[in-house]
């Protein structure tokens, strides 16, 4: 081949990978998506009518309960009843905390497209969720989705941070497709978390709060949820 022709052609080559994005080194890796499901059991019937007064609350207590907690729920569930002093009525409040443990290293997807690179950099962050089970006999505002550093049990405790919340779940509504995304704003306490915690290879800890309040001649709570969460990395190499 002729030593003239090289140089041109090496030359356009080097200006064209020069033109390259950098994408080309990025990564998407879809972590496991892990299911939530919350259970409140199947007790039937309606929160009581009742009067009561700030202060005594012992109409609620003794009447309303036995009718909300009849049926003992699972243990990472609770309803607890009070007294509204604007409408002098009872209300329930169902209560849901739930944890799970993101681990990076023990994720295979992630084991597989990055297992042969020593370092990387997150670009972006993405929870997208989906409600493929609900037969809730109450609807829910909103869920609340929370990180946390390794041992984390609740949203309260040390180091944990909101990432953001769910659309309002109507009682007995699902929807999969398409699946809907929780805001992992940039330069927000959650993405920081999310990003350090990926690039340290430390574990995360997600948790999930509901804290649906179910006012007095609304149908006791009962029924069961399911939300799934499936966080996907972008990483760059």
């Amino acid at each position: 081949m002729d030593g003239r022709r090289v140089v041109p052609l090496v030359t356009m080559a080097a200006l064209l990978c020069g033109a390259c994005s950098t994408d080309i080194f990025d990564v998407n890796v879809a972590l496991a998506s892990h299911a939530y499901q919350v259970d409140f059991g199947s007790a039937t019937g309606t929160i009581p009518t009742l009067t009561c007064a700030a202060g005594t609350p012992s109409v609620c207590d003794t009447q309303q309960r036995d009718a909300v907690v009849a049926t003992p729920g699972p243990s990472n569930v609770n309803v607890d009843v009070g007294c509204d002093t604007t409408t002098n009525r009872c209300f329930a409040e169902a209560t849901a905390r739930l944890t799970y443990t993101v681990d990076i290293l023990q994720d295979n997807n992630f084991i597989t497209k990055v297992e042969r690179h020593s370092a990387w950099v997150v670009h972006s962050v993405d929870l997208a969720y989906t409600v493929p089970t609900n037969t809730l006999t109450f609807a829910v505002p909103q869920i609340d989705v929370y990180v946390g550093p390794p041992g984390t049990t609740t949203e309260s405790d040390a180091g944990v941070v909101l990432v953001d919340s769910t659309m309002p779940v109507a009682a007995g509504t699902t929807f999969v497709d398409p699946p809907q995304h929780l805001k992992v704003a940039s330069g927000s306490p959650a993405r920081d978390f999310i990003v350090n915690s990926v690039e340290s290879k430390q574990p995360i800890v997600f948790v999930v709060v509901m804290t649906p309040r179910i006012e007095a001649g609304a149908p006791v709570p009962a029924g069961s949820l399911e939300l799934d969460i499936s966080p996907t990395l972008s990483l760059g190499f």
